[in-house]
């Protein structure tokens, strides 16, 4: 995630850079441009790289764009990061539910990282009263769905002040 970040900040840079520069001479500008393109490159690579050590075995993860089924494990245990952001692995379930009603069976198995027994051993290895436990093990998505509530949040108060500005100009 950092070097997404990193490369994705080189590539903006060096598209500001590229764009605020007058008058544009050819000969000057190749080092901006493939450094550019060399972010561009990282980010590609980046997104298409399997998030998964490709050395732990899969033989009870389902392939990704296959059939789902309730004997394999879901294929978010098996993914790149552009199929993670797309959802585009979920076309089989959607198809699926498309034509007619889903049942337990026809949905994966849950992924090893969202299994019980799993998750309540990491729980109980933690020390501390109920409430830091809590916070250790689930910091992440406390963190992660504050930062989208204030985003949406200031999101709808923008709209809102937008449609008063609107309505006070007319």
């Amino acid at each position: 995630m950092s070097l997404l970040t990193l490369y994705t900040g080189l590539l903006l840079e060096r598209l500001i850079v590229l764009s605020s520069s007058r008058p544009p001479s050819m000969a000057t500008d190749i080092p901006s441009v493939m450094a550019g393109v060399a972010a561009l490159l990282g980010i590609f690579v980046i997104l298409n790289t399997q998030l998964r050590d490709p050395t732990l075995p899969n033989h009870d993860i389902s392939p990704v764009f296959a059939a789902p089924t309730v004997n394999l494990r879901t294929p978010e245990d098996n993914l790149t990061p552009w199929q993670y952001m797309s959802v585009s692995w979920m076309s089989p379930l959607i198809s699926k539910g498309m034509t007619r009603k889903v049942n337990d069976d026809d949905v994966w198995d849950l992924g090893w990282e969202f299994k019980h027994a799993r998750l309540h051993s990491a729980f109980r290895i933690l020390q501390g009263s109920v409430t830091k436990r809590l916070l250790v093990a689930n910091g992440t998505d406390l963190i992660r769905t504050t930062v989208i509530a204030f985003v949406q949040l200031v999101a709808s108060m923008s709209r809102s002040s937008q449609t008063v500005a609107c309505s006070l100009s007319d």
